[in-house]
């Protein structure tokens, strides 16, 4: 498995020819208590840091962020899977096993059973702790070295997001090689404003599956409504149900994406809040209290100052929450959040006939008009669909393969608009991409996005196939489900290259740099996780394009070019000048 400087002289090529750009021509570092020092292009920190050094270091420092993120959800959940399917669980899907082609080019393993992904989280982990170290004062100051770290960061985010959505694959049977998901409606007209209901935010799925079954087992389905935003609402819609409806996305309602959350809190949908972690708003307890809506944190990365009732019984907790002696609680047991919380949102609804302390009036019901029809997320690509394309993508006669993911944190359109358009422009280009016979994909809150109907009650899900073929258009699932999109990158690679996978990194990701026409499209870019996903796929050789607002992550990779193109034909081994393609590797 490769340490920090493995892949370094393969990093370097890429620096040479995709040379950083940062924003900044000065700033302030902090870190230690040298400073505060001033640093630019003249001034040098008490430390002996120059600009470019501190600068990306700050970039590293944003990575490996991210990249904890989605490393501490890995092995958050595979520690959960364990506990629950055990240690020996087969890594199968309908009798195969599941493919991850991530595992295999970066750690030279094939995981069989849930146990095996434990030593690819342990190695993250590990990994992670390096990199944290660098970030030391009197560690690293050269920036290629920094920015090779960076890298590093991203890589491991991917494998991250890998071992996450593979492992709730295999255990809770998600879609997966299938094109053919089910398109489910999703409307806030049918809301109902008077019936109990549960709001799930956040991104492990475990949670919201736990409260699903609960009420099923419970026959509360049809008396307690279960919605759910952002990742954790995507992946819930991904469970199988025995009596899955058109109207409830398999027993959740996807009420929206990451931006949506106080528009919801306020609008009274909800009754009763579970909060997982990341990309939860700081502030919702507050919010949360002032309309007398209860809070149930269950992570011990965001216990927003709650007390831990893990051990009390459920009705005292119950009565506390509807007394309003306590804003909200914290409770770790799975089985006793989805207990607390449907009986919670029963009584709270017997009690009030309006949501909170305060009637819910007409204009806060109107911000939360939405209307989506959504396919739900296919999970990885197959193998005969790989089969299919590689050639066609590789030879030019399909265009390339674009993948829209992450954030909705979108650009405001500079002009007024009519009511009802959104002006972020991500629908255009994506239909204009299919209508081009690009294979187009989508993953996380942009998915999400990409449902909402037109004016004639259509989305671009209901106009499009779900295959991986020119002019399909693929919803993968969740964020973690980006590890789709890289993994069919290095299927194509294998296929066309004739090459093994497992642990050839360096020869998989200069074919895929040179030959596979892929470009990931984070148009509303927000969180640290989205920026280490991207450089991930930096290293891998695939373009990142961000929206305007990737400018403030400070560093982007710009082709360079005078230098660094030149490249080894393997069939008379001479020297030839291959560039500037891709013209950049990350950018606005």
């Amino acid at each position: 498995m490769p340490v920090i400087t493995t892949l370094r002289d393969w990093d370097f090529l890429l620096l040479k020819r995709y040379s950083p750009h940062y924003y900044k021509n000065e700033d302030e570092c902090s870190l230690c208590t040298y400073g505060p020092c001033k640093i630019d292009e003249k001034r040098k920190g008490v430390c002996g840091i120059g600009l470019n050094a501190h600068l990306s270091r700050m970039s590293l420092f944003t990575a490996v962020t991210g990249a904890a993120g989605h490393a501490s959800l890995a092995e958050t959940i595979t520690s959960e899977l364990i506990e629950r399917f055990g240690k020996d669980y087969p890594l199968e899907l309908n009798g195969e096993p599941v493919q991850t082609p991530l595992i295999r080019l970066i750690c030279g393993i094939k995981p069989k059973v849930l146990s095996d992904m434990k030593k690819v989280t342990s190695y993250i982990n590990r990994e992670i702790t390096l990199l944290l170290s660098v970030l030391n004062m009197g560690q690293e100051g050269d920036w290629m070295d920094f920015e090779s770290k960076t890298l590093h960061a991203g890589m491991l985010d991917n494998l991250s997001l890998e071992v996450i959505d593979m492992a709730q694959i295999a255990t809770f049977k998600f879609p997966s090689n299938s094109p053919d998901t089910p398109i489910f409606n999703f409307q806030s007209s049918i809301f109902n404003f008077q019936k109990p209901a549960i709001l799930c935010i956040g991104h492990n799925s475990i949670t919201g599956i736990e409260i699903m079954q609960y009420l099923d087992e419970n026959n509360l389905s049809e008396k307690i409504d279960l919605y759910g935003l952002c990742c954790m609402a995507t992946d819930m819609s991904r469970l199988p149900s025995p009596q899955p409806s058109p109207t409830r996305g398999e027993g959740v309602q996807i009420a929206g994406n990451q931006r949506d959350q106080l528009k919801f809190i306020k609008s009274g949908i909800a009754n009763v809040i579970v909060l997982d972690s990341q990309c939860v708003r700081t502030d919702i307890l507050h919010h949360a209290s002032k309309m007398g809506i209860p809070v149930i944190a269950t992570n011990p990365e965001s216990c927003l100052g709650l007390p831990d009732r893990t051990g009390d019984e459920t009705e005292k907790i119950v009565d506390d929450l509807l007394s309003q002696r306590e804003a909200g609680v914290l409770i770790f047991d799975k089985k006793k959040i989805a207990e607390v919380s449907a009986e919670a949102s029963l009584n709270i609804s017997q009690k009030s006939e309006v949501r909170g302390t305060h009637p819910v009036d007409g204009s806060q019901k109107s911000e939360v008009n939405k209307n989506y029809k959504i396919r739900i997320g296919r999970g990885a690509i197959s193998d005969i669909e790989i089969k299919n394309v590689a050639p066609p993508i590789v030879m030019g006669e399909i265009p390339g393969i674009i993948g829209f993911l992450g954030c909705p944190n979108y650009s405001p359109h500079p002009d007024p608009l009519p009511q009802g358009e959104r002006g972020d422009g991500l629908l255009e280009m994506a239909r204009a991409l299919i209508n081009r016979d690009y294979i187009v994909t989508s993953g996380g809150c942009t998915a999400i996005d990409l449902a909402e109907v037109d004016t004639d009650g259509k989305s671009l899900y209901e106009e499009t196939t779900g295959r991986f073929d020119a002019g399909g258009f693929a919803n993968l699932g969740s964020c973690v489900s980006a590890s789709h999109l890289l993994g069919a990158a290095i299927k194509i690679a294998s296929v066309m290259l004739h090459r093994p996978i497992d642990g050839n990194y360096k020869e998989i990701a200069d074919y895929i740099l040179n030959r596979v026409g892929v470009v990931i499209v984070i148009w509303g870019p927000m969180s640290q996780k989205a920026y280490a996903t991207a450089t991930g796929a930096n290293r891998l050789g695939i373009p990142v394009i961000f929206g305007n607002k990737g400018e403030k992550y400070g560093r982007m990779l710009e082709g360079n070019n005078s230098c660094g193109w030149e490249v080894t034909d393997m069939r008379n081994k001479r020297e030839v000048f291959a560039g500037p393609t891709p013209q950049h590797l990350m950018t606005t």
